[in-house]
């Protein structure tokens, strides 16, 4: 098995660590020094997970603030970095986030990581409400050595809330695997309008701005709404949508394998976030050469280029939503001149295998500031060198 400096990324379930992680720690396995291993929760999605030279760990990680499950989840996780001896821990989401940075110091981890994938609090918060959650941060940070950024603009608000890891801010991105979400023919025609939202079931997906304008909608268009994702929602969704007699244009498809084919049939992509870190969904769509409406949200704004591949709209603003989704259902050539663009831009900003070698750029000159690194190695030089003409 290969040796080399080795990475732990800890992250809350099986379905993240398929989707948000798999093709990073893969490529990371077989075109750098390090070894990347996961942990996260058990689940049918693991099955999937066969990437090599990966050790995947699964613990349950609770989705509440129990202290017995967080203090049981913490002896774990402090006692698997200490037996397998990680040089570094790269923690992602919030309670992961939080018990995972603190494990990684009790178990004396060289270089801890971790990545905000939209904060808990967010710009639509009040001041009030977000207090909390930025003094919980502000003392995590004290437990990481750097955080990293999916979106530019969180990097300036980590900075003027007072947020300060060890060694720093830096924002990294995050992209799609382009080989799998890329243009494709039409293979037949939809019978009606389809609009896609591909978004987990809960609260801060904002299903219910979607739904008012999805009824609004549904005055002019006889179009259909399908709905990628599971969630604890997905009940009380599917019974106010019969109480609104909508229950017969709205699919629930649950979680599925086949998202690029989904995506690439639909006519229109469709999210209504509170917030995001960067939404892959919507890459995802641009990648295919669908256009997109949704919300003005941090996160969202770096993916959407407003009005030229897709449009961004006012959270809460049903009727706004309603009237961009039909601008787009009623002109076929909007939306085909919109789909090229988005398609272009995806080629030029959302390919995962340069977020990933940025990212290896990012451990190895971490690793070279606390004096675990050799300068003299290659890779370390070269990546010393791209930091220095980027500074």
């Amino acid at each position: 098995m290969k040796s080399g400096p080795r990475i732990l990324d800890i992250v809350n379930t099986d379905h993240a660590a398929l989707n948000f992680l798999a093709y990073r720690v893969g490529w990371i396995n077989r075109h750098s020094e390090f070894v990347n291993d996961i942990v996260c929760s058990p689940g049918p999605h693991l099955a999937r997970l066969d990437v090599e030279e990966t050790r995947v760990t699964p613990l349950d990680i609770p989705r509440d603030m129990s202290p017995t499950s967080l203090g049981r989840l913490l002896g774990r996780l402090v006692s698997l970095m200490r037996a397998e001896r990680y040089t570094i821990v790269h923690t992602h989401n919030s309670i992961t986030g939080a018990i995972g940075r603190v494990a990684a110091r009790l178990a004396r981890v060289p270089l801890v990581i971790h990545t905000t994938h939209g904060f808990h609090f967010h710009e639509n918060m009040s001041a009030l409400r977000r207090l909390p959650w930025v003094a919980a941060e502000r003392w995590l940070s004290r437990f990481c050595d750097l955080l990293l950024c999916q979106n530019r603009q969180e990097v300036e608000e980590i900075r003027r809330l007072g947020i300060r890891p060890r060694r720093g801010v830096c924002h990294v991105g995050n992209g799609i695997d382009l080989g799998q979400f890329r243009p494709r023919a039409r293979m037949v025609e939809n019978e009606r309008p389809a609009l896609l939202c591909v978004a987990r079931l809960e609260t801060v997906k904002n299903h219910p701005m979607l739904f008012r304008a999805f009824g609004i909608l549904r005055r002019r268009h006889d179009a259909v709404l399908k709905l990628v994702g599971e969630g604890p929602l997905r009940e009380r969704y599917e019974r106010e949508l019969a109480a609104a007699g909508l229950a017969d244009a709205v699919e629930f498809l649950g979680y599925r394998y086949d998202v690029p084919e989904l995506t690439a049939a639909a006519d229109v992509a469709v999210l209504t976030s509170v917030k995001e870190g960067i939404p892959r969904a919507l890459m995802q769509a641009a990648a295919v050469g669908v256009p997109v409406v949704a919300t003005d949200v941090k996160g969202t704004r770096e993916v959407v280029a407003n009005a030229q591949t897709g449009f961004l709209v006012p959270l809460d603003d049903a009727e706004t939503l309603a009237e961009r989704l039909g601008r787009l259902l009623d002109d076929a050539e909007l939306r085909r001149q919109m789909g090229a663009r988005a398609a272009q831009y995806a080629r030029e900003h959302f390919d995962e295998e340069q977020v990933v070698q940025r990212l290896v750029r990012v451990y190895r000159n971490a690793l070279f500031a606390r004096g675990l690194a050799d300068a003299r190695q290659p890779a370390v030089a070269e990546a010393v060198a791209a930091e220095q003409r980027s500074a």
